[in-house]
């Protein structure tokens, strides 16, 4: 598997490129300042400079030749519309123009009902709902959309639930490996919710 992961240096990015690392996959980091950014050099690894703000076909050219793309980056609020909507669109259609099927998009819980949005992160989940409605409904990607419940740091316990509620966590690390599961397993143009739970990754999202 030859995967890029938009938004390597977020805390969810820094996780999984390592956790497919681990798998044996070839892996390819987008950064913003890989220089200072990117992890040590290592075997299957490369860092790239990728800047959301490019356009399309520059986008399609420094993914051409990938197996899947992760879209896992964010603004932290601070550049919504750049970032969280417009960027994940253009990666999006970038992706289809690059010849690639298979996207993995991070989203946010329940992001495709507006009426349980929290009213702190309303326009997060904005951002969220329709970069993710584009993927569903303007591409023919092979996509799975991951809307993990609220993120902690805690250690990963490899066990997840997808039915969450309204409620619940997950560690960053859990959202990791649920994103490795998902590029080799069978879950195709889904939306799967997270949060922990008993069940072990591999079998809940296959």
């Amino acid at each position: 598997m030859k995967a890029f992961v938009i938004g390597a240096h977020g805390q969810i990015g820094q996780i999984l490129v390592q956790k497919l690392l681990d798998r044996g996959d070839t892996v390819t980091g987008g950064y913003r300042r890989p220089d200072q950014q990117a992890p040590a050099a290592a075997p299957g690894f490369q860092a790239v400079t990728l800047d959301l703000s490019e356009s399309i076909d520059q986008l399609a050219a420094l993914l051409a030749g990938q197996d899947a793309v992760v879209f896992a980056a964010g603004s932290r609020g601070k550049d919504l519309l750049r970032v969280d909507l417009d960027g994940a669109i253009k990666a999006e259609r970038a992706t289809e123009q690059a010849g690639i099927k298979r996207f993995v998009m991070v989203s946010a819980l329940n992001a495709e009902q507006p009426t349980t949005w929290p009213a702190a992160l309303y326009d997060y989940y904005i951002a969220k709902y329709y970069a993710d409605e584009w993927l569903k409904r303007n591409t023919d990607l092979d996509y799975v959309i991951i809307q993990p419940a609220a993120l902690t740091n805690e250690a990963g316990q490899g066990t997840v639930t997808l039915d969450p509620g309204r409620q619940g966590s997950i560690p960053r690390a859990d959202v990791a490996e649920t994103i490795a599961a998902v590029l080799h397993g069978s879950a195709h143009r889904t939306t799967i919710k997270l949060a922990s739970g008993p069940t072990p990754i591999g079998e809940a999202i296959n």
